[in-house]
């Protein structure tokens, strides 16, 4: 595709675009500035409560009844992750999980000791969390949330930063609710990954309009110095984790970057005049 039209990047602000795909009726195009890859329509009435309904849960991540069926392996999966966070800031304290679905994560880091709290835009899915697992979860949009200032030591994000629509206001909010040094932990697509190069417009997270950014190293380096954080550690994230790590598997497939996922580790900044 070829043609530069004007939009506001989400990263940089006013900016051109490049077109780089269509999809859906929605149009990706990637910004000539930070090179930023985002749907450049005009999402104003978008309704995320709506977007985000039970079918949405059932068909993207599967039904409850049948995570349920299979939620050993997906607790084994919270728990290794939670090892690699503990790893980097070792003790117990409180953790949030953005976009925490139907909050095993937060069931397992709550076995573990933490104290933990989550917000999840789906309704239905915090309802189940709520319900079935009696954890503290808001049913609302991250920027509606009224998060405590400088409470939180860990800020988790699975796969959530490419469905947000001001990424960078919004980890401005999770900075501010966090204390000094804590740990900012998420996963998200990688657009500049050797599988997505290779599966080109067939990839897997060119979902509009439920994603709306697509990142890069890059460009979440960029998001991540934007929001008063800077990167710790960046590898992949890849499928069936537990199982690669018992066969030995798990570091060297995360040294050849044998996946199009990127799991990015920051700290929170000491930010000059900041009341936390």
């Amino acid at each position: 595709m070829i043609g530069v039209y004007s939009s506001v990047c989400r990263l940089c602000g006013p900016s051109d675009f490049r077109c780089f795909l269509e999809k859906d009726g929605y149009h990706l195009g990637r910004c000539t500035k930070c090179g930023l890859l985002q749907v450049t329509d005009d999402l104003g009435a978008l309704d995320l409560t709506e977007v985000y309904d039970q079918e949405f849960f059932d068909e993207t991540y599967c039904s409850i009844q049948t995570i349920k069926s299979s939620r050993e392996k997906e607790y084994e999966k919270c728990d290794l992750r939670l090892q690699e966070i503990e790893a980097l800031l070792p003790g117990r304290g409180s953790i949030l999980d953005i976009g925490c679905s139907f909050g095993f994560f937060l069931d397992v880091a709550r076995q573990r000791g933490w104290k933990v709290a989550g917000v999840e835009v789906g309704e239905y899915a915090a309802r189940v969390a709520r319900e079935d697992l009696g954890l503290e979860v808001f049913d609302e949009a991250l920027d509606e949330v009224d998060l405590p200032q400088g409470h939180f030591d860990v800020v988790t994000l699975w796969n959530v930063i490419e469905h947000l629509k001001d990424p960078v206001g919004d980890l401005r909010r999770v900075n501010n609710s966090m204390r000094e040094g804590g740990l900012l932990v998420f996963t998200t697509g990688d657009v500049d990954s050797y599988l997505r190069r290779l599966q080109g417009s067939l990839w897997r997270s060119f979902i509009p309009p439920v994603h709306l950014v697509n990142f890069s190293v890059k460009t979440v380096v960029r998001l991540l110095e934007a929001s008063g954080f800077a990167v710790a550690r960046v590898t992949v994230a890849l499928p069936r984790e537990p199982l690669l790590k018992r066969l030995g598997l798990l570091e060297l497939l995360r040294r050849l970057k044998f996946s199009d996922k990127m799991m990015v580790f920051a700290r929170k900044q000491i930010i000059p005049g900041s009341k936390t």
